[in-house]
């Protein structure tokens, strides 16, 4: 336990929030790589029913986390006028 206090505090500083355009790009190409790689894997390892499976269940989960993240961001925006500045 005396080696944890001995170390230096190190925290994580952003220079400033990611814009709403650069999330959803980021969120985007995230998603083309994945598919991407699924669908190689479904190439060179062959038409079998797993791989199939498991690359529409994750496009599906990429779908309902894209529509959730929208979802959030709109609330947010909408408590963040109801502020007073």
């Amino acid at each position: 336990m005396g080696a944890r206090r001995d170390r230096p505090r190190i925290s994580f500083e952003p220079t400033g929030p990611a814009s709403g355009a650069r999330k959803a790009v980021a969120f985007l190409l995230g998603s083309l790589l994945w598919v991407a790689a699924f669908w190689l894997g479904i190439v060179l390892l062959g038409h079998t029913h797993i791989l199939r499976t498991l690359l529409v269940v994750t496009v599906l989960s990429w779908f309902f986390f894209g529509i959730a993240l929208v979802c959030g961001i709109v609330m947010r925006r909408g408590q963040e006028r109801h502020v007073p500045r």
